[in-house]
């Protein structure tokens, strides 16, 4: 009895590091694809407004074009904040403007401001719920317009005539490429306008601890438990398949963005850097000189450590400075010291003043000693 049921402990615990390795793995997986997402995002707008103004050269201009490109992504965005903002009876008043000139690639999404009076909670219901409703309209395209699903189920043998198979079915759907036009302008502008807004979340979690102990104390709580993690597992995995999605569409328009902006870079002859995320507009040769020199500074440390002497340090190995012979000692001249001048000490009070305390000297006679007193005229001796 004792041996079989020690035989079962190694069991029980290999099935629990499997069931918090799958309970884990998907929120892993979606944290990196948002990472990922996000400075795919970061690099499309950059390079997108970089492209606008190597054709316009004019960052008004510029800056309309940018907005006009994500302009499905921007209507769904802020009308998703307008709407879920009226559905929690939170005043939201439009703001309508047209785009300012501006230097930085980023979209400002300010068009519905709400009321300040509105709490932590709403205000982060709200800041969240385009990114929900964005991805859901996501999913909808790619599942039930693209079908996605059905054509990556032809990859099941992997040689390219499948590839070949899957990209010709999926682009025999009616209007693919504005369907993919959509998925990249919604999955580029899912983005909160101000993550902080989205610390009212936090004061959900004593609400949901308080819901555990109640479903504890009543004894549900292990099916309530297992259900709700089912339920949330499904929910996550079809989160990261959706983003998995707006991925491949980024790389896709990665590689075509990059294509469009070298061959107008060198038909004109104009470039752009950016610099705390500011564009700086330049010459192409002067941009491949600034990489060159970059990469040329790089890899100076590299030599530099390449050329140490390898091992523990050792006192043998300082140079040292070696004298010279005497009278022919080097005079050394070092930029980074700087040699104070000497200040003159102050005169003592018990010292003579020149021209005041000082005895007069008379000349032709030596002047008497300190401690000797000069004779007296009227004295014979």
């Amino acid at each position: 009895m004792i041996s079989s049921s020690w035989s079962k402990v190694p069991q029980k615990r290999k099935g629990c590091k499997l069931f918090v390795f799958d309970l884990i793995a998907p929120w892993l997986l979606v944290a990196a694809m948002l990472y990922m997402l996000r400075r795919l995002e970061r690099w499309l707008h950059q390079h997108i407004f970089k492209v606008g103004w190597l054709v316009t050269k004019q960052l008004q201009t510029t800056t309309i074009l940018f907005y006009a490109f994500f302009l499905p992504g921007i209507v769904l965005h802020e009308f998703t904040y307008w709407l879920v903002a009226g559905l929690l009876n939170v005043r939201a008043d439009r703001a309508l403007e047209w785009p300012k000139k501006q230097e930085v690639a980023e979209l400002k999404l300010n068009f519905v401001r709400l009321t300040p009076k509105t709490g932590a909670i709403r205000l982060a219901i709200i800041t969240i719920s385009p990114f929900i409703v964005g991805v859901l309209l996501i999913w909808l395209i790619a599942n039930t317009i693209i079908n996605i699903q059905e054509a990556a189920a032809s990859l099941q043998s992997g040689f390219l005539t499948d590839v070949s198979q899957m990209v010709s079915r999926l682009t025999a759907t009616p209007d693919f490429w504005l369907w993919i036009y959509l998925i990249f302008t919604i999955g580029n502008t899912l983005s909160p306008s101000n993550p902080e807004h989205l610390r009212g979340w936090q004061r959900l979690l004593p609400v949901a601890g308080v819901i555990l102990l109640v479903l504890i104390f009543l004894g549900a709580a292990d099916e309530v438990l297992v259900n709700a993690l089912a339920s949330l597992n499904a929910t996550v995995n079809s989160l990261s398949g959706t983003l998995g999605v707006i991925i491949v569409v980024d790389l896709f328009m990665v590689a075509i963005l990059g294509t469009v902006e070298a061959i107008i870079e060198r038909i004109t002859g104009h470039s752009a850097t950016y610099k705390d995320g500011k564009l700086i507009t330049m010459r192409r040769s002067e941009l491949m000189a600034q990489r060159a020199a970059e990469m040329k500074k790089g890899r100076a440390p590299q030599k530099a450590a390449r050329a140490a002497p390898a091992g523990p340090p050792s006192v043998y190995r300082f140079a040292l400075p070696i004298p010279g012979a005497p009278g022919k000692e080097a005079i050394s001249r070092a930029d980074d010291r700087i040699i104070a001048p000497q200040e003159k000490p102050l005169p003592s009070p018990l010292a003579p003043t020149p021209g005041r305390d000082a005895p007069a000297v008379i000349s032709g006679a030596a002047a008497p000693k300190p401690d000797e007193t000069p004779p007296d005229k009227d004295d014979p001796h």
